[in-house]
């Protein structure tokens, strides 16, 4: 994946801090496919994730003015997703029962995405967060998910894999 231009980035940003709605609309057509797609591997619903995306867009928007432009923008609004994302499956928690015999998946791929999208809320939260999107122990435990130390997260996600392995054994 090719790095946010910076420069065009930082004057869409610009403009739209001075209320430019067509610069926002840019920003958001930037970030769209990286948003998206984070919340729908937390979501595992594409209706939902569609709404949960517009959210976050107008979520930014109203926000725009406490976006620190040292940082990128693209991870400022991505980590907006996944807290807006996290809230709303801890509030409704979302937790799918997929076939989990093989013969019914095409190839191992869309059965790893079975398993990953069969997993507990919590536990699907810490793996996507941890495994696929590349965030540490500490900033799951202190941006993310309420209560929850750096030693359950890690538990957590040591437990997941344990359980995913096993069911990819099978």
């Amino acid at each position: 994946m090719l790095g946010e231009n910076t420069n065009y980035v930082d004057y869409l940003v610009n403009l739209s801090k001075e209320g430019r709605t067509r610069s926002f609309i840019d920003l958001c057509e930037i970030n769209l496919r990286n948003v998206f797609s984070v919340i729908y591997r937390l979501m595992c619903d594409n209706n939902a994730a569609r709404s949960m995306t517009i959210s976050t867009f107008l979520r930014a928007w109203e926000r725009i003015e406490e976006y620190d432009d040292k940082k990128s923008f693209a991870l400022w609004i991505k980590k907006l997703a996944i807290i807006n994302t996290v809230l709303e499956l801890q509030k409704n928690p979302r937790d799918i029962t997929l076939p989990q015999n093989r013969n019914n998946f095409n190839n191992e791929l869309d059965f790893l995405e079975s398993l990953i999208i069969s997993l507990p809320t919590n536990e699907r939260i810490i793996f996507v967060l941890h495994d696929l999107e590349g965030y540490s122990y500490e900033e799951i435990s202190t941006s993310f998910v309420d209560n929850m130390v750096i030693d359950e997260v890690r538990s957590i996600l040591i437990k997941t894999r344990e359980t995913m392995m096993e069911q990819l054994k099978r």
